[in-house]
């Protein structure tokens, strides 16, 4: 079981890496919200992927990895990678829907890293047997409130008018897919050997990294900043650059022709042109230039 469990991290681990390069460059084009919190999280997926990988190697191996490096890729994986995971996946929801709460997230922050340092406190300070175990249920407790969270996002804002399209569709879909896998890991995965986070860590690669490269989803971010667009109005701003028809742009995002055309004059009067040639010519000019932050 030992050698499948090493076969199939190495498969997740050689699929990530090499998504992850993608997803770097990708990043660092658009240096856009929603891309450096994709990469944030799919940064805490692969630290948990790796130093499985690796304290799995060791166990096969003995000998050729110190016990003192399988602490460390231990605690990469169940602290490092996992509270990684923990912080960013609701953030990275609220930037996907376009959750607009700072007070919300610093909550979020503030019960992650409070989990954190209590899980440390009962692991490592206090030690003993019982105190670490009950430090291991504060920690899935806070996991699994964190996942429900996540699935209250999707439920309550998956049609909302002003979420990523179809970021959001394929986010959801994975975040349905991987619910079971999480329960899994956290209570059945020591009976199987082995985990389906892994798998999970795959498939995300592929779809969200894809998504992001053919820029279906990712709003122009100096039209939404620069010229002081709605985010439905970036988003047709950003269909037209990519050549679509009114028509199309009234199928891909779910509204009249007649509500496009009514953008469209909004647009080009915040914009300061009065053609889509025009419109198309100045995003095409300030795609190079630096993207504000948000």
């Amino acid at each position: 079981m030992q050698g499948y469990w090493l076969g199939y991290l190495f498969v997740s681990f050689a699929i990530g890496v090499a998504c992850f390069g993608v997803a770097l460059a990708v990043a660092w084009r658009r240096r856009d919200a929603v891309s450096r919190c994709f990469l944030a999280l799919y940064g805490a997926l692969s630290v948990m992927v790796t130093a499985s990988l690796l304290s799995a190697f060791g166990e096969t191996a003995p000998g050729v990895i110190s016990a003192a490096a399988q602490q460390v890729f231990r605690y990469l994986e169940s602290i490092v990678g996992l509270y990684g995971v923990m912080l960013t996946l609701p953030l990275l929801l609220h930037r996907v829907f376009r959750v607009r709460e700072p007070r919300r997230e610093r909550v979020l922050v503030g019960v992650v890293v409070a989990t954190l340092v209590l899980q440390h406190l009962t692991e490592y300070v206090l030690g003993s047997t019982p105190w670490d175990e009950r430090g291991d249920w504060l920690e899935d407790g806070v996991l699994l409130a964190i996942v429900a969270y996540s699935l209250w996002l999707v439920v309550t804002r998956w049609r909302s008018a002003e979420a990523e399209r179809p970021l959001a569709d394929r986010i959801s879909l994975l975040l349905l897919i991987g619910v079971p896998g999480f329960v899994y890991d956290l209570f059945l995965s020591e009976g199987w050997g082995l985990r389906w986070y892994p798998l999970w860590y795959c498939l995300t690669s592929v779809v969200m990294v894809s998504t992001l490269v053919r820029g279906e989803e990712i709003v122009s971010p100096q039209a939404a900043d620069g010229w002081g667009l709605s985010a439905r109005e970036a988003e047709v701003a950003d269909q037209v650059a990519r050549g679509l028809s009114n028509k199309d742009i009234a199928t891909t995002l779910h509204i009249s022709p007649n509500t496009v055309k009514t953008h469209l004059r909004t647009i080009f009067e915040k914009a300061g042109v009065r053609s889509r040639f025009e419109l198309i010519s100045r995003m095409s000019r300030s795609s190079g230039a630096k993207h504000p932050e948000g």
